[in-house]
């Protein structure tokens, strides 16, 4: 159904080892990512290992827009898992 050209695993791995890179040093710090489909999240992050970005959100700051879903105290302070190939834009906040 579907192969990928033969040169695109090698310059997905060399990018998703830049962005491992440029966020390792900002662990603990807050950052604003836009997803490739157009999701926004904010929070602190937590860590970063060669697949994933780990963001502490809240309910205040993970939703930028018009809908806000509703939280019931179970749901407040998650780690949000973020795959690092499916980030298209990250900015430091603080």
């Amino acid at each position: 159904m579907y192969q990928a050209e033969p040169n695109w695993q090698h310059t997905l791995k060399q990018k998703r080892d830049m962005m491992m890179g440029s966020l390792h040093p900002h662990v603990g710090r807050t950052i604003r990512v836009t997803t490739v489909d157009g999701h926004t999240h904010e929070g602190v992050l937590m860590n970063v290992d060669g697949h994933h970005a780990y963001l502490h959100v809240t309910p205040h700051n993970q939703y930028h827009g018009q809908h806000r879903p509703l939280y019931t105290p179970a749901q407040y302070n998650q780690i949000l898992t973020l795959v690092l190939f499916e980030l298209l834009v990250i900015v430091l906040l603080s």
